[in-house]
């Protein structure tokens, strides 16, 4: 065989491993959907407090009283205070 051939055939080898290669990657539009969708499972996988619709503040009141119960160190002096006399 010919110095030719040979460079050509292995040009072709190496341009066939990249083309299959390309071929059985998942595109970036596949991917890019995949992250999405697991972004709305772990978003839909937890309960998240009831808001009215028509109201574009969240009422974080009963947020922040469950805090408060969890964590004392977020309550201020005088709800301590009015805790501690109960």
């Amino acid at each position: 065989m010919s110095s030719r051939t040979l460079i050509l055939s292995a040009l072709a080898g190496v341009g066939a491993i990249a083309a299959a290669n390309a071929l059985s990657k998942p595109s970036k539009t596949q991917s890019i959907a995949a992250g999405m969708r697991s972004q709305l499972d772990d978003l839909n996988s937890a309960a998240h407090p009831v808001q009215n619709r028509r109201d574009t503040l969240l009422d974080r009141t009963e947020l922040m009283e469950s805090a408060k119960k969890r964590k004392p160190w977020n309550m201020t002096y005088a709800e301590r205070e009015a805790l501690s006399k109960e």
